[in-house]
């Protein structure tokens, strides 16, 4: 293991069912999005997922993706708006594709820069493509979002400050 404290391994937030399933004796149907991270926490063994997608979604409010294989990450089109993170005085310029800084193209190495301040998208556009192209053999399995209307029935504030669905 990495210390008592820590645990570097890639593991995802869909490979806790079918770990917790395994420490109780059980197996995890085929075919689920998660993996069973047992071995890897209790013995320290690499972990068996070497990639997983952040997200993508080709709708809202623009194209955008992320993946991370093994110590890459890239992050395409809307990132999303930050929520009380304060921009660091060393974060390395950006190419906005839309003049936007919250929009463009981004690709870190989370070994050597865990905290994402030195974007390589410039710098290495191999690695670029090679992440570009990965993302799209995924989203060319995309299920198309269904976004139906706003209710205003589902307004916060007739639910006491809480959003609902505003049918129950």
């Amino acid at each position: 293991m990495d210390s008592v404290n820590s645990f570097i391994r890639m593991i995802h937030a869909v490979d806790w069912f079918p770990t917790i399933l395994a420490a109780a004796g059980g197996t995890a149907d085929a075919g689920i999005d998660g993996v069973s991270q047992l071995d890897t926490i209790m013995t320290g063994k690499p972990s068996p997922r070497t990639e997983f997608v952040y997200n993508i979604d080709d709708e809202f409010p623009t194209k955008q993706g992320a993946i991370r294989v093994g110590d890459y990450k890239l992050i395409e089109g809307y990132a999303g708006k930050p929520d009380g993170w304060i921009r660091p005085d060393n974060l390395t310029d950006t190419k906005a594709d839309s003049g936007d800084p919250i929009i463009g193209t981004w690709l870190f190495n989370l070994k050597d820069d865990p905290t994402e301040h030195h974007n390589l998208a410039d710098t290495m556009p191999d690695k670029l493509k090679e992440m570009q192209a990965r993302l799209a053999e995924y989203r060319k399995s995309l299920v198309p979002a269904i976004n139906p209307p706003r209710d205003p029935k589902s307004n916060p504030q007739d639910w006491g400050g809480a959003w609902s669905p505003g049918w129950c």
